[in-house]
């Protein structure tokens, strides 16, 4: 029996439940509180067991800070719909939410944080649920917190401050200067001890390679490997702390834009969420290595409704551009994310997350499975008291339509880039440099024919 596998059967004298691990009793269980009607339950008997063993999700505290009480209760909800993976972004430019005691200028510098106990907390109330906790530690880019903390370890050794807007930002680790590797060898010592999971999440996305371009000590360190490329630097800062995993037992996980950089990286994994370096990510798939699932176009939750509609969620199927790939051998699972920069409470982030988790949850359990019949069961699942205190987006806005739809969308986008500075927003484009084919799908995914021609004229506007 797979270890996440599980039977359950229920008779007028007798519950009996058999499964694969610990894991599959935890789903016996939570089936069983699911089919419970007024303290009773019916006759019944369910085999079961998941069609990927990765199905998650990843939420940003850095660039919004949520109690440890909300971080509970969305890990509470995840488990419900039997997924197992809650990735927890907790640095970035705008923020460090780690309590670290060996450098505690990193959650000094900043205003909000997680304290080691309560960190510890989550964790024992996610593994008592079945849900494995990855943190992530982003790098060498998105490290304004901690520079900000400890400037020496930049290429400029300039103070910084922590960043007040989204947007991808010029800092960045020096990939020369081995000071910095000893710095980050000590940190994940600290972060290791903290999680108990195997797998960590560093990062490697967004990271623009201005400042070392102009540092001596990368110069010098491009010279002595004999690069000609920066991308291969970037290669070498992520080999280099994928020994610091390998070394204490844990797995790395990384972006695919480390792909670029780097083609094998032992005893790593990959997570896909843009088809910018779609090429490099096809030859990874066919590796067999192990990699995740989060497109951006249709996994990431921070988009609205009006976007990301929830029967466009349930219809996802695995793809590296026209290829499926929900069959590969080194596929995972999927996981949605949702990134805080427009995110300024509670009850939106609910309302971001719920139902569409619901719906990731369920394709990812199960496959041929039929939407509208989902939607009509989800309806009635989402009154049972075991939901009560979720703020869920209400029914008439799961698939918007008509001119309410075109509105949010609009003005969705328009707000992108609120505040940020002129030179962010330069900087932004450059890094992420899109290319045609991310903009025609950009628009095909996120918008419907009738929007075209409204786009183009704001943009034929702004140039």
């Amino acid at each position: 029996m797979d270890s996440e596998a599980y039977e359950l059967s229920v008779n007028s004298n007798l519950i009996r439940i058999a499964a694969g691990s610990e894991q599959g009793i935890i789903y016996a269980l939570t089936t069983l509180v699911q089919l419970m009607e007024n303290g009773t339950v019916k006759t019944c008997r369910v085999k079961d067991e998941p069609r990927y063993s990765h199905r998650g999700l990843s939420m940003d505290c850095a660039r919004h800070f949520f109690r440890a009480d909300e971080v509970k209760k969305v890990i509470e909800e995840i488990s419900l719909a039997k997924m197992n993976v809650f990735h927890w972004h907790l640095t970035d430019d705008q923020g460090w939410r780690i309590e670290s005691r060996k450098f505690p200028l990193l959650h000094t510098t900043g205003s909000e944080y997680y304290t080691q106990e309560e960190i510890k907390e989550i964790c024992e109330f996610a593994k008592i649920r079945g849900v494995e906790i990855i943190p992530e530690i982003d790098m060498p880019g998105h490290v304004s917190s901690i520079l900000a903390a400890y400037p020496d370890l930049s290429c400029s050794h300039k103070q910084v401050s922590l960043a007040k807007t989204g947007g991808i930002f010029p800092v960045i680790l020096c990939a020369g200067n081995d000071k910095t590797y000893e710095f980050l060898n000590e940190l994940w010592q600290e972060i290791f001890e903290l999680f108990p999971g195997d797998r960590f999440h560093t990062g490697g996305d967004e990271a623009p390679k201005k400042e070392w371009k102009a540092c001596p000590c990368c110069t010098k360190k491009m010279q002595d490997m004999g690069y000609t490329d920066y991308e291969q630097l970037q290669g070498y800062f992520a080999s280099r702390i994928n020994e610091i995993f390998k070394a204490n037992g844990k797995t790395a996980v990384f972006w695919n834009e480390t792909l670029r950089s780097v083609s094998n990286l032992e005893n790593a994994e990959i997570q896909y969420w843009t088809l910018q370096h779609r090429d490099s990510m096809e030859k990874y798939a066919d590796t067999k290595q192990k990699w995740i699932y989060s497109d951006m176009f249709e996994l990431y939750f921070d988009y609205p409704y009006s976007m990301t509609n929830l029967k466009k969620v349930y219809e996802t199927v695995p793809h590296l551009g026209m290829r499926q790939v929900d069959k590969s051998d080194g596929l995972q699972g999927m996981e949605a994310a949702i990134w805080a920069e427009h995110i300024q409470n509670e009850e939106r982030l609910e309302n971001l997350l719920f139902p569409r988790v619901y719906a990731l949850a369920e394709i990812l359990w199960a496959s041929d499975n039929d939407y509208q019949e989902f939607e009509a069961r989800l309806a009635e699942n989402i009154k049972s008291d075991l939901h009560g205190n979720i703020a869920y987006t209400s029914r008439d806005w799961w698939t918007p339509e008509g001119q309410a739809r075109q509105m949010e969308a609009f003005a969705y986008m328009k707000s992108m880039n609120d505040g940020m500075s002129e030179e962010t927003k330069a900087e932004t484009v450059e890094s992420t440099a899109p290319n045609r084919e991310f903009g025609e799908v950009f628009m095909t995914k996120f918008f419907q024919p009738e929007d075209l021609p409204i786009l183009m004229a704001g943009m034929n506007q702004k140039a």
